[in-house]
Parts: structure tokens; sequence; C-alpha cells
């Protein structure tokens, strides 16, 4: 029973964090354009009620995220700020949305209370 349960509980928490979504503002000559862009992410394998599973998978989601945040068009290359934020908006939405203390933590951490709070992580999450 408990591991139907658990099953169940995986395979939402694989739904969630399967694809990484941001926007990311990309500047043009023109005007400011956004774009959706996404990434699978594979949680395989992952225990993400573990510290060490949770921090295996914040990982792997930060380089998606890398990836997707930054440009190799060197003409079209975004201010670090720009590339900063980027960052911090898809992780805080991963993190928010699989609604897990240790990948919260793991957010937390990395990017502080004040930033968690800006994008809605649940920063008492992290505490437990």
């Amino acid at each position: 029973m408990n591991s139907f349960r658990l099953n169940t509980k995986t395979r939402f928490l694989v739904g969630v964090l399967a694809s990484l979504s941001l926007v990311a503002g990309l500047a043009s000559r023109a005007a400011e354009a956004t774009t959706t862009v996404s990434r699978q992410v594979s949680a395989a394998g992952i225990d993400l009620n573990t510290p060490e599973g949770a921090n295996v998978m914040y990982f792997r989601l930060k380089t998606a995220a890398r990836a997707l945040c930054s440009t190799s068009d060197p003409v079209e290359k975004a201010p670090s700020w720009v590339y900063r934020a980027c960052m911090q908006e898809a992780l805080a939405k991963v993190v928010r949305d699989a609604h897990r203390p240790y990948l919260t933590q793991a957010f937390v951490s990395d990017y502080g209370g004040e930033i968690a709070a800006h994008f809605g992580v649940d920063t008492y999450l992290a505490k437990k």
C-alpha cells in the first residue's frame, strides 16, 4: 500500500520536474521579445526525499537552466543581470512547483531567502 502511494507521488513529481520551463528575455535591436523555452530533465533514480538526491536533482536542473539562459551568439550576448534573473526565475519555478523540502533548501542555500521569497518559493518549507 505504501509503495503504491510512493509510486504515485514519485510519478507526479517526475511529471513536475520532467520539464524545466522558463521565460528568457531576449534583447533584439528593434524591441525586446520574450520567448518560452524548455528542456527535459531526468529524475530517474533520484530520491528527492533525501538531501543527497535533492542536491543531485538541483544540479541537473541548474545545468539545464544554465544551458537555456545562456547564448552562444556573441552579438546577442545578454548582460549578466539578465542571465542571473533568468536562472533564478527558472529554478524558482521548478522548485516552487515541486514543493519538496530538500529541493527548496538547495535553492535557498544557492540564492538566499530574499530571492526565494521574491519568486514565491516557500522558505518555511526549506526549514522542515
